[in-house]
């Protein structure tokens, strides 16, 4: 019998929403509001001495300010902690008064930053400026909007989906008329399965795509097949990079389409698919235009005024603000015009699942292509869900989990997805797994297949016996010629310590060890950007950091890397303690992401001692030692 939701599901939903809100927003006065500002700067939350250095306009009309940071020596930039897209609020110190200015990091360079500013831009206020990284309530409005509508609904599609994803209404199929011409004619089995069944399904699909197994590759299937069957396709998924992951493969395909979303959190080389670049690429692009010259003339001719000595009366003041306001809105409602009319003539939209704002187009769209469906909360998911008649699902359940803040909150149903609650509900006919993988060596790739996947996976000839040693210009050195090495670090003193500032747990020892490692690679052939150093913990991500003398070797949290793949991964896991405590270790959904990034050589650097505690990584370690992978830490101690 299918497991049926109780009749106040939504009403827990959105109560749920409020508690998770609360415990983020605590969780950044915490870190944030209570710190001492050196402390913030430590943690790469703030910058100080910061001035405006001139103002620009970005794609699409955007107020630029650009801020900059005078040198005194520093060895790195001030703003190395930042990243494009960061929302962020602006003090100006100096200013008594002057509220703060909101906006998004648009472009940073090694001493210099431009914000993009939400709305028009006032005079900016004098001196000094500090800049401090924000969280953002809109996401959560939308989320409770969206909840809201699926509640109230009766007769639109999304009332349709709500009852068959409540299990009060039988999933449907059609059969297809005519056995399928793929546009992509390297798809194996299952990832045909996967584009058949999301074709034949009239409400709803799921794709579940373990590491390596080209998810991806399917879902740009389903959307050239449903293009070329006269859908409109909106594609989503919880995070930005996610979206770009996507766009970038359909952009080679040669379909109109549109990345809606800021800019500045778009990857640089993918901007020009932006809705922004496309207006300002617009034939009608020069109304615009003269409408935003016209405002610049009169913002100039406004400080020429009020650098007279006398400077402007309130009327004066009163009366250019209106008009330069009048111009900017009329610009942006030309702008709105313009890209509505992109938007209706696009093939494919993509978006996060929190920047959907409100109806993207006047009717729903045919399909919604949901990636990531299992890093999304279920009411994240039901933002994009309202836009559609018919959604697809892929994902992998048993990867990283959303992030939730409130451990309440968790408990209560918000850390269970829509994605998993749907692989209980939907019939064998509207699921698929895959299972040929095409990254991983197949003794990488076997541990995590027999831990979380029932040994169903399969490595693809091309990849099933790849080692580093078989790249060129890489030497045939020992360490290199294998696929998996696990490090024992027991007896060998590295133990963890406690990081206050962080409050997180770092090692030195291993952290040690790991640069060591990764510079014996690299001394055999295998160039820096083939490596990646990962690890659970941030303070060791920022004690490798600071250890590591190779700026080009990329070190980073395991939650940062799902999705990517290097040809080498060195795994540090920091726990090492007399009581055999793993902490947060014990998420092993984290190792199966950890574990499966790595192409051709896996080094996992851990203490057996504190380890083996655990049943899970008790059975890694008997996994390495049947494939003769156990080494000592010692064997590196000189």
């Amino acid at each position: 019998m299918k497991p049926t939701p109780p009749p106040d599901y939504f009403e827990n939903l959105l109560d749920l929403i409020e508690i998770e809100r609360d415990a983020e927003r605590a969780e950044n006065e915490r870190k944030l509001d209570l710190m001492p500002v050196q402390m913030r700067e430590t943690l790469g939350k703030t910058v100080t001495r910061l001035v405006l250095a001139r103002e620009d306009f970005g794609v699409g009309g955007h107020p630029l300010w650009i801020l900059s940071r005078p040198s005194h020596g520093e060895e790195y930039s001030p703003f190395q902690a930042l990243n494009q897209g960061d929302l962020v609020a602006l003090s100006f110190n100096d200013t008594p008064g002057a509220p703060r200015v909101k906006g998004t990091l648009y472009d940073i360079d090694e001493f210099e930053i431009t914000v993009a500013l939400d709305g028009s831009p006032e005079t900016p206020p004098k001196g000094r400026c500090q800049l401090d990284v924000l969280g953002s309530e809109a996401t959560y409005k939308r989320m409770k909007k969206a909840l809201v509508n699926v509640q109230k609904a009766e007769k639109k599609s999304v009332a349709h989906l709500r009852d068959i994803f409540m299990g009060k209404k039988e999933v449907s199929f059609e059969a297809l008329e005519e056995p399928l011409s793929y546009q992509n004619n390297k798809l194996n089995k299952y990832q045909k399965q996967a584009v058949e069944k999301a074709l034949e399904a009239k409400d709803v699909a799921l794709v579940h795509g373990p590491p390596g197994t080209g998810k991806t590759t399917v879902l740009v299937e389903i959307i050239r097949q449903s293009v070329v069957r006269g859908a409109r396709v909106l594609a989503s998924a919880p995070s930005n990079i996610a979206v770009d992951n996507l766009l970038e493969k359909l952009l080679d395909t040669g379909l109109r389409v549109v990345r809606m979303g800021h800019p500045a959190r778009i990857l640089d080389s993918l901007r020009h698919a932006t809705l922004s670049a496309q207006v300002a690429e617009h034939y009608d692009q020069s109304s615009i235009r003269e409408l935003d010259q016209e405002r610049e003339r009169l913002l100039k001719q406004r400080a020429r005024a009020e650098s007279r000595g006398r400077g402007l009366a309130w009327e004066e003041r009163h009366s250019y603000q209106t008009a330069v306001q009048k111009l900017w809105q009329a610009a942006r409602d030309r702008e709105y015009a313009l890209g509505r009319e992109i938007l209706a003539q696009a093939d494919v939209v993509l978006v996060t699942h929190g920047g959907i704002a409100k109806p993207i187009l006047k009717k729903p769209f045919d399909l919604l292509i949901m990636d990531e469906a299992s890093q999304a909360t279920e009411p994240l998911s039901w933002v994009p869900i309202t836009q559609t008649k018919k959604v697809v699902f892929a994902g992998d359940p048993l990867q990283l989990p959303p992030t939730i803040y409130s451990d309440d909150a968790k408990k209560r149903g918000l850390g269970t997805t829509l994605f998993e609650r749907l692989q209980k509900i939907l019939p064998e006919k509207a699921q698929t797994l895959l299972r040929i993988q095409y990254r991983m060596h197949e003794t990488i790739m076997g541990f995590s297949s027999q831990q979380f996947y029932k040994g169903a996976l399969e490595a693809d000839a091309s990849v099933r016996a790849h080692t580093a040693s078989d790249l060129p210009h890489v030497k045939d050195a020992p360490l290199l010629k294998e696929p998996l090495v696990y490090i024992d670090t027991a007896g060998s003193g590295y133990e963890e310590r406690w990081n206050d500032l962080l409050e997180s747990r770092e090692n030195e020892g291993e952290a040690r060890l790991a640069l060591q490692l990764s510079g014996e690679l690299r001394e055999n052939g295998l160039p820096a950007k083939s490596i990646g150093i990962l690890t659970p913990y941030v303070a060791q991500v920022r004690l490798l950091k600071s250890l590591s003398k190779d700026r080009t070797l990329e070190i980073g949290s395991i939650d940062g890397f799902q999705g990517r793949e290097k040809e080498a991964i060195l795994l540090s896991l920091v726990r090492s303690n007399p009581q055999g405590e793993v902490g947060f270790l014990e998420d092993i959904r984290r190792m199966n992401v950890a574990m499966t990034r790595a192409r051709r050589l896996l080094i996992v650097i851990g203490d057996s001692a504190t380890l083996s505690r655990h049943p899970f990584y008790l059975q890694f370690i008997e996994y390495a030692e049947k494939h003769k992978a156990h080494r000592s830490a010692w064997e590196w101690i000189s």
